[in-house]
């Protein structure tokens, strides 16, 4: 028997395709998801004439069908990053230079940075680590993106939810594509009228997106109040409390998370570790306390891409984390403290799976060592 219709999306099942041979072990696995009904084609599979009159599903996406086949996972995360911010790059000068913004596009970039996210969650958050001080707006632009689609699945929103608010991440700061670039680079103080022009970027946005064809509601909502605070100190309007929807909120706090984290020409970034306590900081003022502490539990305390102190008196680098032992990630052993050398080969260590020896002390600045852990993901 023939499977050709499942009814999820390809990147909810574990399935290589969309349509293929029924056997007892897929039947199982099909059940194990909670589907209860299926589409089948008795006239396809072994021993059946290909009378093909079933309608073919649509393939994985192109990339996506590289994820699954492809061992080396980490490395397509990585490409696929880095072609995201090219791609959005090329979409923000598009719009800079006058021409429409194009939805589709983005839309596009949101679909297969959902699937790589799904497929490799922790590769593709450590990546997000890998910044250059001079692409700042494109890199921020992904990384909300993706943590905000990584932040909405972990609240288990729909799929269709949580690809709407990757798109809606990429673009929520594209009314800065309106500013003067001697303003968003500017090393020193802005002065009064120049952080006036910053704090109107958020509705000069939205007004791009309501005049831009494909932008849903929700893009133009979080580009226009992901700097508003819960307290009402925020901008453009000072909106407060129940006026800001859920998906605002968890944008202001992935918008304040990754800009602090972040490597600009006048801010190195800090560690991931020190951008939680940053948030946590504002936890119950500016910032959503629950959602803050469903972020912390999303991302782990030791996000991806880390640098931790060991008991044993080495450096890691954090690059999975695991929801039930947060204090015991998956690490890569780069640096000997006390014999002052790096460790190569560098190992592989699952503090969870059995090394009792080896516990994370504290996190640890990654510019005190001159390490950064870009170089290790």
């Amino acid at each position: 028997m023939y499977l050709v219709e499942l009814g999820v999306k390809w990147a909810m099942h574990p399935f290589l395709h969309n349509q293929f041979e029924l056997d007892t072990a897929s039947i199982r696995k099909i059940r194990d998801l909670g589907i209860t009904r299926v589409k089948v084609d008795p006239r396809r599979g072994r021993g059946a004439a290909d009378g093909g009159s079933a309608k073919e599903a649509e393939p994985p996406p192109r990339r996506a069908s590289k994820a699954k086949g492809d061992g080396d996972g980490r490395r397509w995360a990585r490409q696929l990053t880095q072609e995201a911010r090219s791609a959005v790059r090329d979409l923000v000068r598009d719009a800079r230079a006058g021409r429409a913004l194009r939805m589709q596009d983005i839309d596009e970039i949101s679909e297969e940075l959902s699937v790589a996210l799904y497929e490799h969650p922790d590769a593709m958050l450590a990546f997000g680590r890998i910044r250059s001080r001079d692409q700042y707006t494109y890199q921020h632009s992904v990384n909300v993106g993706v943590l905000l689609m990584a932040f909405a699945r972990y609240l288990r929103m729909p799929e269709p939810h949580v690809r709407a608010l990757g798109s809606a991440g990429i673009v929520h700061d594209i009314g800065k594509t309106l500013l003067p670039d001697a303003i968003i680079a500017k090393p020193g103080p802005l002065t009064p009228e120049e952080y006036q022009q910053v704090k109107d970027h958020p509705w000069r946005g939205a007004e791009l997106l309501r005049q831009t064809p494909g932008a849903t509601s929700l893009a133009v909502r979080i580009a226009e109040q992901h700097h508003e605070r819960i307290d009402g100190t925020g901008y453009p309007y000072g909106l407060s409390g129940r006026e800001l929807s859920i998906e605002t909120r968890m944008a202001a706090i992935v918008d304040v998370y990754d800009a602090v984290t972040a490597i600009r020409s006048y801010h190195r970034g800090r560690p991931p570790t020190e951008g939680l306590r940053i948030i946590a900081s504002e936890a119950g003022q500016a910032l959503d306390a629950t959602l803050i502490r469903r972020f912390v539990r999303c991302v782990g305390i030791y996000p991806p891409g880390s640098l931790v102190r060991l008991s044993t008196g080495k450096l890691a680098v954090v690059l999975e984390a695991h929801k039930r032992a947060a204090d015991k990630p998956r690490v890569r052993v780069v640096y000997d403290i006390s014999a002052e050398r790096m460790i190569d080969p560098p190992p592989i260590l699952d503090l969870s799976q059995g090394h009792p020896a080896h516990r994370i002390e504290r996190a640890e600045d990654p510019a005190s060592w001159a390490l950064p852990p870009e170089r290790f993901l």
